[in-house]
């Protein structure tokens, strides 16, 4: 009996070690991604990060196609799951993109690799992830290891996920039943043409700034939801929405209203304050961007640093000293993340509208 008790418990322990060095190893490899709500969990979290993500359009994924609000399903998955915020845009294809992302302004490019492909000047700094669906892929920086590791284990690892095959399956359903093309002619911009024009006037502004805005917040893209909770073609908060008593901020007409009441009771004030009208615009755009209070940081900063706050360029070219806090002069204000975006917002809102003003009619 005693033998035959040292062997069986000899087993036992072995058992029981062997167990949990497979678990132990399972843990490690990332096998064990899910949890018993299938939940992603991932190797590396980039818990509090921010990151920018830009989707290009193509002809297969212009504003209106579902494969775009598909993509932007799938990034709030990814910002969910690895404990991150993702800034999102939608941008049509071009060279700059790329410089954006190789400078830094933007961490993730989502493209169709079929239609669209790394420019030559750029492969030698950039790599492109797994497919997400069908041709789609994301393009990073080569130094950023950790970001395109997480991309690869979270693709791996959602693509068997439920929330994925649902997510699909209502991509196909959707592509089934509409065909979808980009309105754009000499006279018109956008499907939201009427209600630009129809709003934009409430603000006086030129109804080609406001779409240049659009564009630049959305592509025209109703469906879009960033991560940070910004609905629709303006990427209105829902907060603010909620705030301003907006009942639906999916609605085309009242999100362009919503937006059109923030930009015109900000510019209002900047004028109020003394500014000229290209400055006013100028700091509206930032406040759009960033938030007005935000801003009002940066012009305590500019005026600290000895600029003018009351002037745009020499605001901005304090900002970057903002990306980490600021504690100088007695003017203390926390770290501004996003300052590279709204450097560069203004400054792509107006050559937007440029382009718009020379190829649609007023």
């Amino acid at each position: 009996m005693k033998n035959r008790w040292n062997t069986k418990t000899k087993r036992v322990g072995i058992i029981i070690v062997a167990t949990l060095l497979l678990s132990y190893l399972f843990l490690m490899t990332g096998l064990f991604s899910y949890s018993s709500r299938d939940k992603l969990q991932p190797k590396n979290i980039l818990t509090g990060d921010t990151l920018y993500c830009t989707i290009l359009i193509d002809n297969k994924l212009n504003p209106g196609n579902p494969t775009l609000k598909f993509a932007t399903d799938l990034i709030r998955q990814f910002s969910t799951n690895l404990h991150c915020m993702i800034e999102v845009s939608v941008e049509k294809s071009s060279i700059r993109n790329w410089e954006d992302l190789t400078d830094k302004l933007t961490d993730i490019i989502i493209f169709n690799s079929r239609t669209d492909s790394i420019p030559t000047a750029f492969k030698d700094y950039l790599c492109i992830s797994k497919a997400i669906e069908k041709d789609y892929v994301c393009a990073v920086r080569y130094d950023e290891d950790l970001l395109i590791e997480n991309i690869n284990f979270w693709i791996t690892h959602i693509q068997p996920s439920s929330e994925y095959k649902k997510l699909l399956a209502k991509l196909h359903k959707t592509e089934n039943k509409r065909s979808y093309s980009l309105p754009m002619t000499r006279y018109t911009i956008s499907a939201y043409d009427n209600l630009v024009k129809k709003y934009s006037a409430t603000i006086g502004w030129d109804w080609r700034l406001l779409s240049a805005l659009i564009y630049k917040e959305s592509g025209f893209n109703n469906g879009v939801v960033s991560s940070m909770g910004a609905v629709g073609l303006m990427q209105v908060l829902q907060s603010v929405a909620d705030a301003m008593g907006v009942e639906d901020i999916y609605d085309p007409e009242q999100n362009i209203r919503t937006g059109c009441k923030i930009l015109g009771s900000v510019h209002k004030k900047y004028l109020a304050s003394g500014m000229d009208e290209e400055n006013a615009l100028k700091f509206t755009l930032a406040s759009y961007n960033a938030g007005e209070g935000r801003i009002q940081q940066c012009r305590k900063v500019a005026q600290a640093e000895g600029k003018n706050s009351m002037d745009w360029e020499e605001v901005a070219s304090v900002i970057p000293l903002m990306a980490e806090g600021y504690d100088k002069n007695g003017v203390k204000v926390p770290p501004f993340r996003g300052s590279a975006q709204t450097l560069a917002y203004p400054k792509r809102v107006l050559e937007q509208y440029e382009i718009y003003k020379t190829t649609v009619e007023e």
